[in-house]
């Protein structure tokens, strides 16, 4: 006996180290904590629940609502004690433990505070992210964003993966031992950032471009559909829309009789019929109801509208003192709308674009095409977010008025553009009205050989569509200001809102601004700015 008890001292010892050695390695949180290099990208925000505890949560002042609502079990302690584990953090505090990592948030004039990824920015207190990452030795998860929304956005989509939901792992941004995702909501309709029962929620991870619902919203229970412009913004029982045109409608699917307020923006009053009792401005119509309504263009025999583009500046952020100018001169001057023809800003930036909608003051509707210039990175998803969809159409008086994005192609319309355009088209030959046609990029470029135009195949194609159906041209793109004739087609192009000027001042190049009668045909008139 006393021979068997070192071999079972020994048998015991070999099997002691043989469950330490199997409880090892099959776990990737050891006493360093999480083995990044162990997780696929996008696996460690997809395992987060597995991966960190959930017993204590810290939490910025005045987010502690949502740290209950999506973590009711869970200890709450304030964020100056956070120093690993699961975090809601304000963008101020989130910032402060962010900086110098590839997914940050960070003020910006304007817009607040912005989600900084890798180069991008997201605007809007929507969007939020979901970060996880290591900081001396420390593992963290931190839910933060752009404000309340974005934030409850973060936590709402983790706890979807919880339940079962696939992260899309191209979208997740990993470097080293960081792993990151920017998340947007769509329908949290009174921005807490906790889905209400009367809410109907999109939440989806974002690479770059954001999804946008423009025409649709669960509203306080209600089902609603827009057409003629776009759903801008919800607050509470408040929709702002935007709208694209004179012919706005708004439909309620089996309405349970909520009074829902409605702020019709960029519309002008005078030329619509709107419903009895409606507050108007001018260049917005507000009504309180339960019901579908219409706003539908009045009858006229003539119309004058403005036209102008590339107001953008030849670098940099601030819209030249020319654009001011111009900007002045069409708010004094008559016409039922204005159009821009696209460049608004240099490159697309936030910054630039803060400096633009600063001074985004007119008092008429602004129709947009839009821009090389600005349609590019994160000047999409502002572009979009303010002025909604690039192809859209509306009826006034004796026109067809058709806008289309020719600059996201590299100048050319998709096949699926090309079916639209030809559509609308027949619709306005249909109504026995005059198409205009406006783009950024014009078919031509009417300089001794310049080479600013559309893709040739597609700038031939439209010309010929345009002789079809006799249709008129507004563009830009080309500094100069130009009125003319094209294998029978005439257009004009404006494109001296403020941009470095394109050819001398005889031959087009002047800053201008143009105001065009449209009755039974239709006449040109530039005006010259100093």
């Amino acid at each position: 006996m006393r021979k068997m008890l070192p071999i079972l001292f020994i048998g015991l010892l070999v099997f002691a180290v043989g469950c330490t050695q199997t409880s090892t390695t099959t776990s990737t949180t050891t006493q360093g904590g999480i083995d990044f290099s162990s997780y696929n990208r996008g696996e460690i925000i997809q395992k987060w629940a597995e991966i960190f505890s959930t017993e204590t949560v810290y939490v910025s002042e005045g987010y502690e609502e949502l740290a209950k609502h999506y973590f009711p079990n869970a200890q709450i302690k304030t964020k100056n004690e956070f120093e690993s584990g699961i975090a809601i953090l304000s963008p101020e505090d989130a910032r402060e433990l962010l900086r110098g990592k590839p997914i940050v948030t960070t003020p910006r004039e304007y817009f607040g505070y912005v989600v900084y990824k890798s180069g991008i920015k997201f605007v809007g207190e929507e969007i939020g992210t979901i970060i996880a990452y290591k900081e001396n030795g420390k593992d963290r998860l931190i839910f933060t964003g752009n404000g309340k929304s974005g934030i409850g956005a973060a936590l709402k989509f983790a706890e979807e993966l919880k339940e079962g939901r696939e992260l899309n792992p191209s979208v997740v941004l990993r470097r080293g031992d960081f792993e990151g995702v920017v998340i947007k909501v769509i329908g949290d309709n009174d921005w807490d950032g906790i889905k209400d029962n009367d809410e109907y929620w999109l939440l989806k991870e974002i690479y770059v471009e954001e999804p946008f619902i423009y025409s649709w919203r669960i509203v306080k229970g209600e089902n609603i559909t827009v057409s003629g412009g776009f759903i801008r913004l919800v607050n509470g029982s408040k929709v702002h829309i935007k709208a694209l045109g004179f012919n706005v409608s708004v439909k309620v699917k089996d309405p349970k009789g909520v009074q829902i307020t409605y702020v019709i923006e960029n519309i002008n009053p005078q030329f619509v019929e709107y419903p009895n009792g409606a507050k108007v401005g001018d260049t917005w119509i507000e009504l309180t109801t339960s019901e579908d309504f219409s706003i539908t263009p009045k009858e006229v025999e003539s119309f004058t509208f403005l036209a102008f583009g590339d107001h953008r500046p030849g670098s940099g952020t601030k819209q030249p003192e020319v654009f001011f100018k111009i900007r002045d001169l069409m708010n004094e001057d008559t016409g039922a709308f204005i159009i821009d023809s696209g460049d608004l800003v240099y490159s697309g930036k936030v910054e630039e674009w803060a400096e633009l909608l600063k001074e985004w003051k007119f008092n008429k509707p602004v129709f947009v095409a839009p821009g090389n210039h600005e349609y590019q990175g994160e000047g999409k998803n502002i572009y979009h977010k303010f002025f909604g969809p690039t192809d859209y159409s509306f009826v006034l008086g004796k026109y067809y008025f058709i806008f289309a994005n020719n600059v996201e192609n590299n100048y050319k319309l998709t096949s699926a553009q090309w079916a639209w355009l030809e559509k609308e088209l027949g619709k306005a030959k249909a109504l026995g009205k005059r198409p205009v046609i406006v783009m950024h990029t014009p078919p031509i470029d009417p300089r001794p050989e310049g080479d600013h135009a559309m893709n040739p195949t597609d700038a031939k194609k439209l010309l010929e569509l345009m002789k079809e159906y006799n249709a008129f041209g507004v563009f830009g793109h080309i500094h100069i200001y130009w009125y003319g004739e094209k294998d029978g087609v005439k257009m004009v192009i404006t494109g001296g809102g403020g941009a470095p000027p394109y050819a001398k001042p005889d031959e087009g190049g002047f800053y201008h601004y143009v105001r065009i009668n449209a009755g039974d045909t239709i006449a040109v008139e530039p005006v010259k700015v100093e």
